[in-house]
């Protein structure tokens, strides 16, 4: 190993001048201590950077998820031993970041992102000259998308939600709002060791807010009847919290004299240090198209609040209540709290608890969803009823390594009313007639679909889910429910004024086998599903877990199409259809005479263009 030494002694005063008395001996002393000293000066000179240079260390790496998907906007941050934040920077479109100029020593570096859970690395040694690489892998607490199922009625791809709009483009939150170098509260706007570059900053800016905006059409669900057009906007702030907000008009069916239905939902949700986040969501409908005896026309105002608690890697509690107002010909208030506690005993085992009165909020999750639903019921004099209930449920989940998990839960069920679902023209004749005889019914026109109550009933089950992976983005899902669920007993021609006694709860079986994810070097986005259960079944086998829409084939697939100079950055096409075979049909007489027909999901089938901007 070969080692190099520069030194040089210099002693020049006044007393001894460079050139002196001596002649040659002065010269050579003069000499002896000059050219050392200047070859060290001209040795610095070239050699300064390089020595500036080696004095700091770079770290860079790439922040992903579990399942190997770079994050985008994740924030990367830089901290010393003190716990104090050296720099920060945010993470490009593929998930990378990159330090410069960290001084030699001990650090540790956090990423944090809205959804996931905060992953630090300690103890980590950065020495002079070296060129560092540390790569982060952000999770959700158990991971719930790589090891356990997901609740049932959440779609791989949802038409819009939230978490979509959130972690488009690149599963991720974008970048922050602000920019820090003029954001003069922001201690490590000024930092020499900030690593956030000015393209970063031009890219915070530019996808600060984001929209996504759509146009359907076609035979929708209850509710959602006409062309929909919908705009949604988030904004994702420094702290990592968010803010978004949709609104949706739908125009009814050319010759009807009624206004367009209105939807308006606001979000926001907060992280806690800890690792949990709380989330308030609010929400405004507006139906007027909707009738019932001799009324018409829906309001109803939702406020649904969330707090998840993380307790270490081993508990988590999730809670929360959605307090809810709804307008017919009378006025209701009703809160619907839940709770869920979910304990991991081991890496590969997870055992939850589950509380809920209502179908609608049933965990944080739930609210990812920002599309109110319009589940609505009445008496015969008009009045909104509860459809407040109560599910208790313990679940255990196992990973059977990869991305193979199962699931089996035991549940209890009780309904304070049932909500029957058919279709088939019903007149205002038909509404009042029906009223008359003690029964509440409530019809869209636009769709052609309606709501009948019934009595509530109660019941119990088990129920299993495997989840198996078919390709890196793909998965395949199998579940089977023993559970008690309303079936009918119709006799050919049967009244529908007399459905009440001819309907009774039963313990029935359910099975259902869906597809979801993507397909790879496609740009599709699917889900495909079949869901069986016995004819003559009217309401759904475990009801809490299974989507409200899914019944017998359906499907919902999002396509990216031909980008081009004729149409515009992030244009989908989208297109989902509900019990497209029109299987479970049972037919019954309105009071007029003709037939109606009452199902456990009636068809609906919509297609239109989402935009990403």
């Amino acid at each position: 190993m070969a080692r190099f030494r520069i030194w040089t002694s210099i002693s020049a005063t006044s007393e001894t001048p460079i050139f002196g008395e001596s002649g040659a001996r002065g010269h050579k002393g003069a000499v002896k201590r000059f050219v050392p000293g200047m070859l060290l000066a001209v040795l610095l000179g070239i050699t300064g950077p390089c020595f500036a240079a080696s004095s700091y260390a770079v770290v860079s790496g790439v922040v992903r998820d579990v399942h190997g998907t770079p994050q985008m906007g994740a924030l990367v941050e830089l901290i010393s031993v003190d716990a104090s934040a050296i720099a920060t920077v945010f993470t490009d479109d593929h998930g990378r970041y990159r330090l410069s100029s960290v001084l030699p020593g001990h650090y540790q570096i956090r990423a944090t992102a809205a959804f996931l859970v905060p992953v630090t690395r300690t103890n980590l040694r950065f020495q002079a000259g070296a060129a560092a690489i540390v790569n982060l892998t952000m999770s959700t607490l158990f991971e719930a998308e790589n090891w356990l199922p997901a609740q049932k009625r959440r779609a791989d791809e949802p038409v819009d939600d939230w978490k979509w709009t959130l972690r488009s483009t690149a599963s991720r939150p974008l970048l922050r709002l602000l920019d820090p170098s003029n954001d003069p509260e922001d201690d490590t706007a000024t930092s020499s060791t900030a690593s956030t570059t000015s393209l970063d900053m031009a890219e915070a800016r530019r996808r600060s807010l984001q929209g996504w905006a759509s146009v359907s059409g076609g035979g929708g669900n209850f509710g959602q009847g006409g062309v929909r057009e919908v705009l949604m906007l988030n904004r994702t702030l420094k702290d990592g919290s968010s803010a978004v907000m949709r609104t949706e008009i739908g125009d009814p069916s050319q010759g009807s004299s009624t206004a367009a239905s209105t939807e308006m939902t606001v979000g926001y949700e907060r992280h806690s240090p800890l690792g949990g986040s709380t989330r308030l969501v609010s929400s405004y409908q507006s139906h007027p198209e909707l009738t019932y005896g001799s009324g018409t026309g829906l309001q109803v105002l939702r406020l649904a609040s969330t707090e998840q608690l993380n307790l270490g890697d081993m508990v988590m509690i999730d809670a929360g209540t959605l307090l809810q107002a709804e307008r017919l010909e009378a006025s209701r208030f009703a809160s619907e709290p839940f709770v869920r506690v979910m304990v991991r005993p081991g890496s590969n085992l997870m055992v939850e608890y589950r509380y809920a009165t209502g179908r609608t909020l049933q965990s944080s999750a739930d609210l990812d969803d920002l599309k109110p639903t319009t589940d609505v019921l009445t008496d015969a004099a008009g009045r909104p009823l509860t459809a407040k209930g109560n599910h208790q449920e313990v679940s255990v989940t196992r990973k059977l390594g990869g991305e193979r998990s199962i699931t089996v839960a035991a549940y209890h069920d009780e309904f304070s009313s049932a909500a029957l679902q058919g279709s088939g023209l019903v007149d205002r004749g038909d509404l009042e007639s029906l009223s008359t005889e003690g029964l509440g019914m409530v019809t869209d026109p636009t769709t052609g679909v309606f709501h009948l109550a019934a009595e509530g009933y109660s019941g119990h089950g088990i129920s299993a889910s495997m989840v198996q992976p078919v390709t890196s983005s793909l998965s395949a899902w199998v579940e089977y429910d023993l559970g008690t669920a309303l079936r009918s007993s119709f006799p050919p021609s049967f009244a529908v004024s007399d459905v009440q006694s001819h309907i009774a709860p039963q313990t029935v079986q359910a099975a259902s086998v869906s597809l979801r994810g993507k397909i790879a070097r496609t740009g599709t986005s699917m889900k495909a599903e079949y869901r069986w259960q016995p004819s003559r079944t009217l309401t759904q086998v475990n009801a809490y877990n299974a989507d409200p829409g899914a019944a017998y084939l359906g499907f919902f697939i999002r396509q990216k199409l031909w980008r081009g100079r004729f149409l515009p950055e992030g244009v989908d096409a989208v297109v989902e259809a509900t019990n497209l075979l029109e299987q479970g049909y049972q037919p019954v007489l309105a009071p007029d005479g003709h037939t109606l027909f009452l199902a456990q999901m009636p068809r609906a089938i919509q297609a239109g263009l989402a935009f990403n901007f």
